[in-house]
Protein backbone atom coordinates (compact mmCIF):
# COMPACT_ATOMS: atom_id res chain seq x y z
CA UNK A 1 0.00 0.00 0.00
CA UNK A 2 1.46 3.33 -0.88
CA UNK A 3 1.66 6.18 1.57
CA UNK A 4 0.58 9.75 1.10
CA UNK A 5 2.48 13.02 0.74
CA UNK A 6 3.03 14.16 4.27
CA UNK A 7 6.06 16.36 3.78
CA UNK A 8 4.14 19.47 4.75
CA UNK A 9 2.41 18.10 7.81
CA UNK A 10 3.67 19.25 11.19
CA UNK A 11 2.18 17.31 14.08
CA UNK A 12 2.08 19.64 17.03
CA UNK A 13 0.25 17.53 19.56
CA UNK A 14 -0.94 13.97 19.81
CA UNK A 15 -4.43 14.16 18.63
CA UNK A 16 -7.01 11.75 17.70
CA UNK A 17 -8.36 11.16 14.29
CA UNK A 18 -10.49 12.27 11.80
CA UNK A 19 -8.05 14.82 12.77
CA UNK A 20 -9.24 14.18 15.49
CA UNK A 21 -8.63 16.86 17.66
CA UNK A 22 -6.09 18.73 19.65
CA UNK A 23 -4.46 22.03 19.55
CA UNK A 24 -2.37 22.13 16.49
CA UNK A 25 -2.39 25.25 14.52
CA UNK A 26 -2.49 25.41 10.86
CA UNK A 27 -3.79 23.39 8.03
CA UNK A 28 -0.56 21.48 7.73
CA UNK A 29 -1.58 19.42 10.73
CA UNK A 30 -3.59 16.56 9.32
CA UNK A 31 -4.32 15.08 12.70
CA UNK A 32 -5.79 18.38 13.85
CA UNK A 33 -8.24 18.40 10.99
CA UNK A 34 -9.38 14.87 11.47
CA UNK A 35 -10.28 15.19 15.08
CA UNK A 36 -12.37 18.21 15.17
CA UNK A 37 -12.72 17.62 11.52
CA UNK A 38 -15.37 15.24 11.22
CA UNK A 39 -18.48 17.34 10.63
CA UNK A 40 -18.65 20.93 9.47
CA UNK A 41 -21.05 23.49 7.96
CA UNK A 42 -24.49 24.17 6.59
CA UNK A 43 -26.21 23.23 3.37
CA UNK A 44 -29.42 22.33 1.75
CA UNK A 45 -27.54 19.59 0.00
CA UNK A 46 -27.00 17.75 3.27
CA UNK A 47 -30.45 16.26 2.95
CA UNK A 48 -29.65 14.66 -0.40
CA UNK A 49 -30.03 10.91 -0.32
CA UNK A 50 -27.07 8.63 -0.94
CA UNK A 51 -27.40 5.46 -2.92
CA UNK A 52 -25.63 3.10 -0.54
CA UNK A 53 -27.65 0.01 0.40
CA UNK A 54 -28.73 -0.44 3.98
CA UNK A 55 -25.94 -1.91 6.08
CA UNK A 56 -26.46 -5.40 7.45
CA UNK A 57 -24.27 -7.06 10.03
CA UNK A 58 -21.81 -9.38 8.31
CA UNK A 59 -21.07 -12.87 9.55
CA UNK A 60 -17.33 -13.49 9.63
CA UNK A 61 -16.34 -16.97 8.52
CA UNK A 62 -13.81 -18.97 10.52
CA UNK A 63 -10.30 -19.15 9.06
CA UNK A 64 -6.76 -19.85 10.18
CA UNK A 65 -4.84 -17.21 12.08
CA UNK A 66 -2.16 -15.47 10.04
CA UNK A 67 0.66 -12.95 10.34
CA UNK A 68 0.92 -9.64 8.49
CA UNK A 69 3.27 -6.67 8.53
CA UNK A 70 1.40 -3.41 8.95
CA UNK A 71 2.22 -0.23 7.07
CA UNK A 72 4.70 1.01 9.66
CA UNK A 73 6.58 -2.29 9.94
CA UNK A 74 4.94 -3.97 12.93
CA UNK A 75 4.41 -7.72 12.81
CA UNK A 76 0.76 -8.38 13.64
CA UNK A 77 -0.79 -11.75 14.48
CA UNK A 78 -4.34 -11.68 13.10
CA UNK A 79 -6.79 -14.08 14.79
CA UNK A 80 -8.58 -16.62 12.64
CA UNK A 81 -11.96 -15.08 13.42
CA UNK A 82 -12.34 -11.41 14.35
CA UNK A 83 -15.72 -10.43 15.74
CA UNK A 84 -14.80 -7.51 18.02
CA UNK A 85 -12.97 -4.65 16.32
CA UNK A 86 -11.87 -1.28 17.67
CA UNK A 87 -10.89 1.07 14.83
CA UNK A 88 -11.34 4.71 15.88
CA UNK A 89 -11.83 6.98 12.89
CA UNK A 90 -12.35 4.02 10.58
CA UNK A 91 -15.98 3.42 11.43
CA UNK A 92 -17.04 4.31 7.87
CA UNK A 93 -14.93 1.43 6.57
CA UNK A 94 -16.35 -1.02 9.09
CA UNK A 95 -19.94 -0.02 8.39
CA UNK A 96 -19.24 -0.42 4.67
CA UNK A 97 -18.18 -4.01 5.40
CA UNK A 98 -21.20 -4.67 7.60
CA UNK A 99 -19.20 -4.66 10.84
CA UNK A 100 -20.24 -2.87 14.03
CA UNK A 101 -17.21 -1.78 16.10
CA UNK A 102 -17.06 -2.32 19.86
CA UNK A 103 -16.74 1.46 20.26
CA UNK A 104 -16.70 4.54 18.06
CA UNK A 105 -14.60 7.68 17.88
CA UNK A 106 -16.07 10.86 19.37
CA UNK A 107 -15.11 14.52 19.66
CA UNK A 108 -16.12 14.31 23.30
CA UNK A 109 -19.50 15.82 22.44
CA UNK A 110 -20.65 13.65 19.56
CA UNK A 111 -19.59 10.82 17.24
CA UNK A 112 -19.68 11.00 13.45
CA UNK A 113 -23.28 11.95 12.82
CA UNK A 114 -23.59 10.60 9.31
CA UNK A 115 -23.04 7.05 10.59
CA UNK A 116 -25.52 7.11 13.46
CA UNK A 117 -28.30 5.41 11.55
CA UNK A 118 -26.11 2.34 11.95
CA UNK A 119 -23.96 3.10 15.00
CA UNK A 120 -26.47 4.72 17.34
CA UNK A 121 -26.02 3.15 20.76
CA UNK A 122 -22.44 2.02 20.14
CA UNK A 123 -20.15 3.16 22.97
CA UNK A 124 -18.39 6.47 22.27
CA UNK A 125 -14.76 7.08 23.20
CA UNK A 126 -13.60 10.68 23.30
CA UNK A 127 -10.51 11.84 21.44
CA UNK A 128 -10.92 15.40 22.69
CA UNK A 129 -7.62 15.16 24.55
CA UNK A 130 -5.81 12.96 22.07
CA UNK A 131 -5.61 9.19 21.89
CA UNK A 132 -7.31 7.87 25.04
CA UNK A 133 -5.54 5.69 27.55
CA UNK A 134 -5.58 1.91 27.02
CA UNK A 135 -7.71 1.60 30.16
CA UNK A 136 -10.63 3.11 28.25
CA UNK A 137 -10.48 0.26 25.75
CA UNK A 138 -9.40 -2.83 27.67
CA UNK A 139 -12.87 -3.62 29.05
CA UNK A 140 -14.23 -3.72 25.50
CA UNK A 141 -12.10 -6.83 24.92
CA UNK A 142 -11.35 -6.10 21.26
CA UNK A 143 -9.86 -8.93 19.23
CA UNK A 144 -8.24 -6.52 16.78
CA UNK A 145 -7.32 -2.82 17.00
CA UNK A 146 -6.75 -0.75 13.85
CA UNK A 147 -5.28 2.76 13.87
CA UNK A 148 -5.92 4.94 10.80
CA UNK A 149 -2.62 6.83 10.89
CA UNK A 150 0.85 6.32 12.27
CA UNK A 151 0.28 9.47 14.29
CA UNK A 152 -2.08 7.56 16.54
CA UNK A 153 0.55 5.02 17.45
CA UNK A 154 3.31 7.37 18.59
CA UNK A 155 4.80 7.94 22.04
CA UNK A 156 4.24 4.45 23.39
CA UNK A 157 0.61 4.19 22.30
CA UNK A 158 1.27 1.22 20.04
CA UNK A 159 3.19 -0.63 22.73
CA UNK A 160 0.37 -0.16 25.23
CA UNK A 161 -2.51 -0.94 22.89
CA UNK A 162 -0.84 -3.98 21.35
CA UNK A 163 -0.87 -5.58 24.80
CA UNK A 164 -4.67 -5.45 24.70
CA UNK A 165 -5.08 -6.99 21.23
CA UNK A 166 -3.20 -7.32 17.94
CA UNK A 167 -2.85 -3.78 16.61
CA UNK A 168 -2.54 -2.87 12.94
CA UNK A 169 -1.33 0.64 12.03
CA UNK A 170 -1.88 2.40 8.69
CA UNK A 171 0.50 5.12 7.56
CA UNK A 172 -2.60 7.03 6.45
CA UNK A 173 -5.87 5.27 5.67
CA UNK A 174 -7.76 8.50 5.14
CA UNK A 175 -6.78 9.25 1.56
CA UNK A 176 -7.07 6.28 -0.76
CA UNK A 177 -10.25 4.84 0.68
CA UNK A 178 -10.41 2.00 -1.83
CA UNK A 179 -7.01 0.61 -0.82
CA UNK A 180 -7.80 1.08 2.87
CA UNK A 181 -11.13 -0.71 2.48
CA UNK A 182 -9.39 -3.63 0.78
CA UNK A 183 -6.78 -3.85 3.53
CA UNK A 184 -9.33 -3.82 6.35
CA UNK A 185 -11.41 -6.40 4.50
CA UNK A 186 -8.40 -8.73 4.30
CA UNK A 187 -7.76 -8.34 8.02
CA UNK A 188 -11.37 -9.28 8.76
CA UNK A 189 -11.86 -11.94 6.08
CA UNK A 190 -14.45 -9.86 4.23
CA UNK A 191 -12.85 -9.52 0.80
CA UNK A 192 -16.06 -10.34 -1.07
CA UNK A 193 -17.93 -7.64 0.82
CA UNK A 194 -15.22 -5.11 -0.04
CA UNK A 195 -15.25 -6.05 -3.72
CA UNK A 196 -18.99 -5.47 -3.85
CA UNK A 197 -18.82 -2.13 -2.01
CA UNK A 198 -15.91 -0.83 -4.08
CA UNK A 199 -17.61 -1.76 -7.34
CA UNK A 200 -20.72 0.17 -6.28
CA UNK A 201 -18.58 3.14 -5.26
CA UNK A 202 -16.69 3.19 -8.57
CA UNK A 203 -19.94 2.99 -10.50
CA UNK A 204 -21.31 5.98 -8.61
CA UNK A 205 -18.04 7.89 -9.01
CA UNK A 206 -18.00 7.43 -12.79
CA UNK A 207 -21.68 8.36 -13.10
CA UNK A 208 -21.26 11.46 -10.94
CA UNK A 209 -18.13 12.54 -12.81
CA UNK A 210 -20.03 12.30 -16.10
CA UNK A 211 -23.00 14.12 -14.60
CA UNK A 212 -20.77 17.04 -13.55
CA UNK A 213 -18.65 17.18 -16.71
CA UNK A 214 -20.38 20.28 -18.01
CA UNK A 215 -19.54 22.28 -14.86
CA UNK A 216 -16.16 20.75 -13.97
CA UNK A 217 -14.29 20.96 -17.28
CA UNK A 218 -11.47 23.48 -16.94
CA UNK A 219 -12.73 24.58 -13.51
CA UNK A 220 -11.03 24.74 -10.14
CA UNK A 221 -12.76 23.95 -6.86
CA UNK A 222 -11.52 24.36 -3.31
CA UNK A 223 -12.80 22.93 -0.03
CA UNK A 224 -12.29 25.17 3.02
CA UNK A 225 -12.58 23.74 6.52
CA UNK A 226 -13.03 26.11 9.45
CA UNK A 227 -12.73 25.27 13.13
CA UNK A 228 -12.01 27.08 16.39
CA UNK A 229 -8.29 27.33 15.67
CA UNK A 230 -7.96 28.33 12.04
CA UNK A 231 -9.25 28.02 8.50
CA UNK A 232 -7.69 25.46 6.21
CA UNK A 233 -7.64 24.85 2.50
CA UNK A 234 -7.96 21.08 2.16
CA UNK A 235 -5.85 19.41 -0.52
CA UNK A 236 -6.84 16.50 -2.71
CA UNK A 237 -5.39 13.78 -0.50
CA UNK A 238 -8.45 13.30 1.69
CA UNK A 239 -11.90 14.52 2.76
CA UNK A 240 -13.93 16.77 0.47
CA UNK A 241 -10.80 17.87 -1.35
CA UNK A 242 -10.17 14.31 -2.50
CA UNK A 243 -13.73 13.96 -3.75
CA UNK A 244 -13.59 17.20 -5.75
CA UNK A 245 -10.40 16.02 -7.42
CA UNK A 246 -11.89 12.61 -8.20
CA UNK A 247 -14.87 14.31 -9.83
CA UNK A 248 -12.62 16.15 -12.26
CA UNK A 249 -12.11 19.56 -10.66
CA UNK A 250 -8.63 21.07 -10.65
CA UNK A 251 -7.37 22.48 -7.37
CA UNK A 252 -6.10 25.86 -6.30
CA UNK A 253 -2.37 26.44 -6.60
CA UNK A 254 -2.44 27.45 -2.93
CA UNK A 255 -2.90 23.86 -1.83
CA UNK A 256 -1.49 21.90 -4.75
CA UNK A 257 0.64 19.02 -3.48
CA UNK A 258 -0.30 19.74 0.13
CA UNK A 259 -2.49 17.89 2.59
CA UNK A 260 -3.80 21.25 3.71
CA UNK A 261 -2.72 24.87 4.03
CA UNK A 262 -3.62 27.76 6.30
CA UNK A 263 -5.50 30.63 4.73
CA UNK A 264 -5.04 34.21 5.86
CA UNK A 265 -6.59 37.49 4.78
CA UNK A 266 -3.45 38.31 2.84
CA UNK A 267 -3.80 35.12 0.79
CA UNK A 268 -7.35 35.75 -0.36
CA UNK A 269 -6.42 37.49 -3.58
CA UNK A 270 -4.50 34.34 -4.59
CA UNK A 271 -7.45 32.02 -4.01
CA UNK A 272 -7.88 30.80 -7.57
CA UNK A 273 -11.07 28.75 -7.60
CA UNK A 274 -14.24 28.82 -9.63
CA UNK A 275 -16.18 27.06 -6.86
CA UNK A 276 -15.63 27.37 -3.12
CA UNK A 277 -17.11 24.91 -0.61
CA UNK A 278 -16.95 26.04 3.03
CA UNK A 279 -17.47 23.73 5.99
CA UNK A 280 -17.81 25.55 9.31
CA UNK A 281 -17.15 22.96 11.98
CA UNK A 282 -20.36 23.17 14.03
CA UNK A 283 -20.04 26.94 14.08
CA UNK A 284 -16.58 26.81 15.65
CA UNK A 285 -15.08 28.73 12.75
CA UNK A 286 -17.63 31.55 12.81
CA UNK A 287 -15.19 34.23 13.96
CA UNK A 288 -12.56 33.35 11.36
CA UNK A 289 -15.11 33.15 8.58
CA UNK A 290 -16.69 36.47 9.54
CA UNK A 291 -13.32 38.20 9.23
CA UNK A 292 -12.66 36.67 5.85
CA UNK A 293 -16.11 37.36 4.43
CA UNK A 294 -15.88 41.01 5.51
CA UNK A 295 -12.65 41.48 3.58
CA UNK A 296 -12.78 43.40 0.27
CA UNK A 297 -10.34 40.80 -1.06
CA UNK A 298 -12.91 38.07 -0.42
CA UNK A 299 -15.73 40.05 -1.95
CA UNK A 300 -13.61 40.61 -5.07
CA UNK A 301 -13.05 36.90 -5.71
CA UNK A 302 -14.64 35.71 -8.98
CA UNK A 303 -16.33 32.78 -7.21
CA UNK A 304 -17.89 35.12 -4.66
CA UNK A 305 -19.09 37.58 -7.28
CA UNK A 306 -20.51 34.74 -9.37
CA UNK A 307 -22.43 33.29 -6.42
CA UNK A 308 -20.40 30.08 -6.49
CA UNK A 309 -19.62 29.86 -2.77
CA UNK A 310 -21.43 27.02 -1.00
CA UNK A 311 -21.68 26.39 2.72
CA UNK A 312 -21.77 22.65 3.21
CA UNK A 313 -23.18 20.81 6.19
CA UNK A 314 -22.32 17.42 7.58
CA UNK A 315 -19.31 15.69 9.05
CA UNK A 316 -19.02 13.48 5.99
CA UNK A 317 -17.17 16.38 4.33
CA UNK A 318 -14.50 16.03 7.04
CA UNK A 319 -14.43 12.26 7.02
CA UNK A 320 -12.98 9.54 4.83
CA UNK A 321 -14.61 6.34 3.62
CA UNK A 322 -16.82 5.08 0.83
CA UNK A 323 -19.98 6.24 2.61
CA UNK A 324 -18.66 9.73 3.38
CA UNK A 325 -17.34 10.24 -0.13
CA UNK A 326 -20.60 9.19 -1.76
CA UNK A 327 -22.56 11.56 0.46
CA UNK A 328 -20.15 14.34 -0.49
CA UNK A 329 -20.69 13.55 -4.18
CA UNK A 330 -24.43 13.92 -3.65
CA UNK A 331 -23.94 17.32 -2.05
CA UNK A 332 -21.76 18.58 -4.89
CA UNK A 333 -24.33 17.52 -7.48
CA UNK A 334 -27.12 19.20 -5.51
CA UNK A 335 -25.16 22.47 -5.36
CA UNK A 336 -23.88 22.63 -8.91
CA UNK A 337 -26.79 21.04 -10.75
CA UNK A 338 -29.80 22.25 -8.76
Amino acid sequence: MKGFNTKTISYVVMVGLLSILLTACGGNNTANQQATDTPVTTSEASATATDEPAVQETEVAARDAFVVTDQVGNTVNIPGTVQKVYAPGLEDYLVTLGVTPVAQWSTGERPQQYLQDTLSGVKEISFANGVPSPESVVDLEPELIIFPTAFYAQNGVYENYSQIAPTYVFKNALGNVVEATETIAKLLGLEDKATEAIAAYNTKLEATRAQLASVSAGKKAIYINANARAIFLVGNFHYGGYVLSELGFAQSALVEGEMSADISLEMLSDLDADYIFINDNDGLGDAFLADIKASPLWKALPAVQAGKVFEVDGDHWRSSGLIAYQKTMDDIVAFLLP
